[in-house]
């Protein structure tokens, strides 16, 4: 288009341009006339705090224009114009008013700019250039200046209001003393590039300035230490590139706390990085490229929303311990990353572009104690991982590998493995896994394992090993007994593994989550890695277990062949068996309970023995009473769900009851009188259609959600009354 342009009249050209632009609402108008006078090559952030102040919508512009093919951004956010449409935006401004250039909105031309001050204007030296937006064309004033950029001026005169509604000033090479009098309230960008300022510079104090967004000192290169910020709260975007000669950041950095970007660029002799800068919190740009920065401070983790953290040509920064990416949208991690010989810590979680890890990270055999590279795109880790030789952790969660390195073994100082949800992870786990003598922790849940070498046995410090979910799984080998943690299901494993010599246990989970009628074990297989009777499963003692929970269709009675004595710190059961018929004593240290039988399960042993139950769950069990409730004096919580309850006898004498929970029971005929519960502050009732009504319920001043649906409860005056109660004491303001 722009070729057949050029071969028509100039007039014919002009009015084609001038199509779109005329399209166009007057805030992208005048975003259009900005970026051809004055900002094409600017990186567009900084323009858009001084069109926000003014009231304009930049997004909505910039991408108007756009649309309209008269603007481009690059990558780096740059500002582009063809030449063409920066003609035509300055001859649109230049017949505003084509003789007087007072009257005109923008003055780019330092001679046409310079000759209007000095008519007009306070006085300014022969040797300035200056570029200027007015806000009105018509009535020339100095004090509707949004933009105004000096070169090496000094400025003389009285500047008081003058300069009121200046938004952007550009001063390259401005002066170490001037005025006492310049006042700029409504300043949101200054820029000071190739000046000599200083942290002594006068401005600093004498520039009246509290609602900086943007600060740029470029190639100030007399610089050594940088002001102090702490009156500058509402800063956005610092640019200290190529200031070469700066060695020290003032702590007051800290005071940034909207600090958006942070450009360090070139800054050749800065070799630290102030520790305050982690009270940055919105920070998510730190550019360093160039530096001679040794290491990041530990404090950039509070920096949560940093995205982007580039270090390019950074040869001094070899005392890096520390380096999180974690969501950054990068592609892959440089080659480079094996000259960071003091790296302790590299996370890459969930850096969804990056694909391999490169094979310079054995370079950090060295130092690297902790690797994530969790929830990234990694289909394979590298061979050279195997010189990691002090790796503690490695984390992999989510990801895409398929197998780990057969020479996994080689990394003898690993203590924990985090491999869970690697839904690619199939067939066998490599046996050099035995060799891992320090290894504590191995979590291989949701994947696609199919079995553990016999090598795992002699991990001796082994201690949390889960296999939850793994679906794949058929049978377990013999176990470590340093196992403390032991979480296991599998759809294929019909089989109870044996567990008599884990004595250490204190958290055991295991199922097979297949509610299918009990399978005998096949002809042949090896006794020594299964229990083939259910029963004899509790005939040793688990002193220190705490947490038990069962999921399986093999278990047909739970007991305990030496009771509750065998396992004497038991808080938690939960028990889901599709086939579980009866369970016997619990112990009375007991606190969770939650028994979830599908309909199996018919009779519950007496539970007056576990004083100290604070929850208790019966869920989709034929359970028609609950023998002994009226000895749980501690119950805070109970629950009962898809049940054939016919009574709860006892109910009234929980007065610790917290939370009351009935749904579908519908042979229960009515609730024991509630005013006792004192202490009840949730009742539901769903689904429990024989139950007429609530008796007690006007006694519950503790009440704070009452939930009735279902049955004729829910009309009855009582409810409706104890509703209401509630809800006025929500609109009652408290004491």
């Amino acid at each position: 288009m722009l070729q057949q342009l050029k071969e028509r009249p100039d007039n014919i050209v002009h009015q084609v341009l001038r199509t779109p632009y005329d399209a166009l609402d007057q805030g992208p108008k005048d975003i259009f006339l900005d970026i051809a006078c004055f900002f094409i090559g600017k990186d567009k952030r900084i323009p858009f705090y001084m069109w926000e102040d003014c009231g304009l919508d930049p997004w909505s512009g910039i991408m108007s224009l756009i649309r309209m093919s008269l603007v481009k951004i690059r990558e780096n956010n740059e500002l582009l114009m063809y030449d063409s449409f920066r003609h035509l935006g300055r001859e649109i401004v230049h017949m505003e008013e084509p003789t007087d250039l007072g009257r005109r909105s923008r003055l780019w031309n330092h001679e046409d700019a310079l000759d209007t001050l000095t008519r007009k204007g306070p006085s300014a030296s022969r040797s300035s250039m200056v570029h200027t937006i007015f806000s009105q064309a018509k009535n020339f004033k100095l004090s509707n200046l949004r933009f105004l950029k000096l070169d090496n001026a000094n400025l003389h005169g009285n500047f008081i209001g003058l300069l009121s509604n200046l938004r952007w000033l550009d001063w390259q090479g401005c002066p170490n003393t001037f005025d006492d009098n310049l006042h700029l309230e409504n300043l949101v960008i200054l820029e000071l590039p190739s000046s000599k300022v200083t942290h002594k510079w006068d401005g600093w104090h004498k520039i009246k300035m509290p609602r900086l967004k943007v600060l740029n000192l470029t190639g100030c290169n007399e610089m050594q230490i940088t002001p102090d910020f702490s009156h500058y709260s509402q800063l956005e975007m610092l640019i200290l590139e190529g200031c070469s000669q700066l060695v020290k950041i003032d702590p007051s950095i800290c005071h940034l706390r909207s600090l958006v970007s942070l450009n360090l660029k070139s800054c050749s002799n800065l070799s630290v990085l102030p520790p305050e800068m982690g009270a940055m919190e919105k920070l998510e740009e730190l550019l360093i490229d160039g530096t001679s920065i040794q290491e990041i401070p530990k404090s950039i983790a509070h920096m949560t929303k940093l995205k982007t953290l580039s270090a390019s040509n950074c040869y001094s920064l070899n005392a890096l311990s520390m380096l999180l990416l974690d969501n950054a949208k990068i592609l892959e991690l440089p080659n480079s990353n094996g000259s960071l010989v003091k790296l302790q810590q590299l996370s890459l979680r969930d850096c969804r572009g990056i694909q391999k890890l490169p094979e310079s990270i054995g370079k950090l055999g060295r130092s690297l104690a902790e690797l994530d590279v969790s929830g990234t795109l990694i289909l394979e880790l590298p061979n050279s991982m195997k010189k990691l030789q002090l790796l503690r952790v490695l984390k992999m969660e989510r990801c895409h590998v398929s197998e780990f390195p057969s020479a996994i073994g080689e990394l003898r100082r690993l203590e924990e493995i985090h491999a869970s949800q690697c839904r690619n992870l199939k067939g066998s786990i490599p046996s050099g896994i035995g060799n891992l003598q320090c290894l504590k922790i191995l979590m291989l849940g949701y994947s696609c394992v199919s079995s553990l070498p016999e090598s795992i046995q002699s991990l001796s410090c082994l201690q949390t090993l889960d296999l939850l979910c793994c679906d794949n799984l058929e049978t377990l080998p013999v176990l470590p007994s340093s196992l403390t943690c032991l979480r296991i299901s599998s759809k294929k494993m019909r089989i109870i593994p044996t567990i008599e010599n884990l004595i250490e246990l204190e958290d055991l989970s295991f199922g097979d989550e297949n509610p299918k009628e009990r399978m005998v074990p096949p002809s042949g297989f090896d006794p020594k890695s299964t229990l083939t009777e259910p029963q004899s499963l509790w005939t040793v003692r688990f002193p220190k277990l705490k947490s038990l929970e069962l999921s399986h269709s093999q278990i047909l009675n739970l007991g305990f062949e030496y009771g509750s004595a065998c396992i004497p710190q038991l808080k938690k059961v939960v028990l889901t068996g599709a086939n579980l018929e009866g369970v016997s004593e619990f112990p009375s240290s007991l606190l969770f309970l939650s028994i979830q039988a599908r309909l199996s399960l018919r009779s519950l042993l007496p539970v007056q023995n576990l004083v100290n139950l604070s929850e208790l769950e019966l869920l989709n069990s034929a359970l028609k009473e609950i023998e002994g409730l009226r000895k749980l004096q501690s119950l805070e919580v109970l629950v009962v769900s898809n049940c054939p309850i016919v009574h709860l006898e006892g109910l009234s004498n929980l007065t610790s009851l917290k939370r009351l929970s009935l749904k579908n029971c519908n042979f229960l005929d009515k609730l024991p009188n509630v005013s006792d519960l004192t202490m009840l502050k949730v009742l539901e009732i769903h689904q429990c259609q024989r139950i007429r009504d609530v008796e007690g319920l006007e006694e519950l001043s503790s009440l704070e959600e009452l939930h009735v649906s279902g049955s004729e409860a829910e009309r009855s005056s009582r409810v409706t009354d104890a509703q209401n109660r509630i809800r006025a004491s929500w609109s009652t303001p408290s004491p």
